[in-house]
């Protein structure tokens, strides 16, 4: 199980989009966006404070280190 810090994650997030603007400019930047890249980091970083913070990992949907499965919940946000 690998456990990411929110900083490592937010670190990641500048360097992806850094790194797409210096390879494709506007439209590197707006794939980068859209592969969902960036937010995944953030989404571990989470997920990995929550276990560090005692929270079972068994309760945590999508699991570490995965995009699926996420639970079905009623209304619009998560």
């Amino acid at each position: 199980m690998s456990l990411i810090s929110i900083q490592e994650a937010l670190n990641n997030f500048k360097e992806l989009i850094d790194n797409s603007i210096v390879e494709g400019g506007d439209t590197g930047k707006e794939a980068m966006i859209r592969s969902s890249r960036p937010i995944l980091n953030l989404h571990e970083a989470v997920k990995s404070e929550l276990v560090k913070a005692g929270i079972d990992e068994h309760l945590i949907f999508p699991p570490l280190n995965s995009r699926t499965p996420e639970l079905k919940l009623a209304g619009s946000r998560k």
